[in-house]
């Protein structure tokens, strides 16, 4: 809407000349030669001479006259100059190119969402920013409902979350997908013997939720088979539900990845469950406005490798999310 108004004003104002004829204009102004300005352009010496006439009638003024060594442009014509000149530069210097990226260089703050599961990733991307772009500081932020809104407003420009969080809204990246194990303290009476689907069943859990409306997948896979779990306690991060499964009788179904990282300090122990957990595909979430831009580009790179080591090569994949945009 406001780009119409300007152009209608733009057109009204100089009566429908096309804006190339500035060009011309500055050209002209430059060389003070129809001929050079003609060959500087492109253009034949009558289509020069053409725009010339356009911009007198436009602006109703010769802007260039016949002098001893050439033409030589009019007061209006020398009050143009300056402004034009610096106009075209402005507008050259909005549409040019962006410069080559630096990361060795760049001074910014990398801003990634993603859920605390996936805590285990950042000492070693940390590592990576540290060797390759020491100037780049990072910003972690949970991830929630409004993850889609917030990726189309570029905070944060970058989020790692189950593939189809956001449905259709974001451009995503397969980075691999989320094994689930069973975690207790140590010394846990379930654990004291092989744990079977009736000991597993017959302690309460600990039921993490994020803040979507997705179904929880475990809770999915236990109603086909017609298993009935008690949910103990819902909290919403994983880390605290490990706290409370490290100091309670608790049973938590946690990823491996984060039960892994912190099983040693908090006195846990991790299990395979007694029956096969669905896996959780997890991705690169974007939107598709920072697609081209080369900080980004390089920012998915340097987070798709972290979290490829935080997985393992066994979990890796690269299958897309039906709910969502493969990357381009």
């Amino acid at each position: 809407m406001v780009f119409t108004s300007i152009m209608v004003w733009f057109d009204e104002m100089l009566d429908g000349l096309d804006p190339s004829h500035l060009h011309a204009l500055h050209v002209l102004l430059e060389e003070r030669h129809v001929t050079r300005a003609a060959q500087r352009m492109g253009l034949t010496q009558s289509s020069m001479s053409h725009r010339l006439r356009r911009l007198r009638e436009a602006l109703s003024d010769p802007l260039l006259v016949r002098g001893d060594e050439g033409l030589v442009p009019t007061p209006r014509a020398e009050a143009i100059a300056g402004p034009l000149a610096a106009a075209l530069q402005a507008l050259h210097d909005a549409v040019a190119p962006p410069s080559r990226f630096d990361p060795a260089t760049s001074r910014h703050t990398l801003a990634l969402a993603m859920p605390d599961l996936l805590m285990p990733l950042v000492p070693g991307l940390l590592a990576d920013l540290a060797a390759d772009a020491p100037g780049v500081d990072l910003r972690i932020s949970g991830v929630t409902p409004e993850l889609g809104r917030a990726l189309a407003a570029g905070d944060p420009p970058l989020a790692l979350a189950p593939a189809g969080f956001v449905g259709d809204s974001a451009i995503a990246r397969p980075l691999g997908e989320l094994r689930f194990g069973v975690a207790a303290r140590r010394g846990h009476p379930a654990l004291q013997r092989p744990l079977t689907v009736a000991r597993w069943l017959a302690h309460a859990h600990v039921v993490v939720r994020i803040g979507n409306e997705r179904p929880n997948v475990i809770s999915d896979e236990l109603a086909r088979r017609r298993l009935v779990r008690r949910v103990g306690v819902e909290v919403p991060s994983f880390l605290a539900g490990l706290m409370i499964a490290a100091n309670s009788d608790l049973l938590m179904n946690a990823p491996m990845p984060l039960v892994h990282a912190v099983a040693g300090s908090l006195g846990l122990v991790v299990r395979e469950a007694p029956i096969a957990l669905p896996r959780v595909p997890f991705a690169l979430l974007w939107h598709e406005r920072f697609q081209a831009d080369p900080a980004h580009r390089w920012a998915r790179e340097r987070v798709a490798v972290a979290m490829r080591r935080c997985l393992g090569p066994d979990d890796a994949a690269g299958r897309a999310s039906p709910r969502s945009r493969p990357a381009r």
